[in-house]
């Protein structure tokens, strides 16, 4: 039995939740084999408790995107097995507005090549219930976005955890040194540790988030300025 494929049971039809058609359809620069690999992404929208699900071969041009409740596992359920198992033909740009909306957001993925599934859960899934995956998926879907909050609410300190996120801001902004190469080497560690603690993504409170997303965009201009210098 192939994984990806259609097959008698009938499902939930979720086939109008799919707004890639929205996204400008492009037709990919090399063949998409569904047969072998398919990748479920999933990105949080804390606001609204929603979660943005793309389905694709690779990471690129996505021929599924939802949006919907990150607790409606019946149907994220629904939409997991489409991704997993039906056929498409329509697919997004690789660089399409759906990509830049998410740029800001927690965003994992799901890797699924023949028997075997990579998560980022902390553990897969059973090879012989592939029947099962979908189900599993959405709700470790909802299951890691309550994790992820707990994490926020022990980090956040009641939102004193604020102030020092402020701080490593206005240390990355401050130059350690005049050649640009030695001060991002100089800023490596905490760059480190605040890539460590995206899950604040997520976080109840938007302060906190904002700050974080403009620490990363710092972080992300230091690198740019230091790849430049020493490619």
């Amino acid at each position: 039995m192939k994984l990806f494929r259609k097959d008698n049971t009938e499902k939930k039809d979720v086939s109008h939740l799919n707004l890639v058609s929205r996204y400008g359809l492009v037709k990919p620069g090399y063949r998409q084999d569904l047969s072998s690999n398919r990748i479920i992404e999933f990105a949080y929208l804390p606001d609204d408790e929603k979660v943005v699900i793309l389905g694709s071969m690779d990471g690129s041009y996505p021929y599924w995107i939802s949006e919907t409740d990150i607790g409606d596992t019946e149907t994220n359920t629904a939409i997991a097995e489409s991704i997993l198992r039906d056929d498409f033909s329509s697919f997004a740009g690789v660089h399409g507005q759906i990509f830049q909306k998410l740029k800001d957001c927690y965003r994992r993925r799901i890797v699924v090549s023949g028997n075997d599934v990579r998560t980022p859960f902390g553990h897969g899934y059973a090879k012989e219930q592939p029947e099962y995956w979908s189900r599993y998926i959405a709700g470790d879907i909802r299951f890691y976005y309550q994790r992820l909050r707990q994490l926020c609410q022990e980090r956040e300190l009641d939102g004193r955890y604020l102030e020092f996120l402020q701080t490593y801001l206005k240390k990355l902004e401050t130059e350690t040194a005049s050649d640009p190469v030695k001060d991002y080497e100089n800023k490596k560690i905490l760059m480190d540790l605040i890539r460590s603690e995206d899950y604040l993504l997520v976080s109840e409170n938007k302060e906190i988030r904002d700050t974080y997303i403009r620490i990363r965009n710092v972080i992300g201009e230091l690198y740019n300025t230091y790849m430049s210098i020493v490619r």
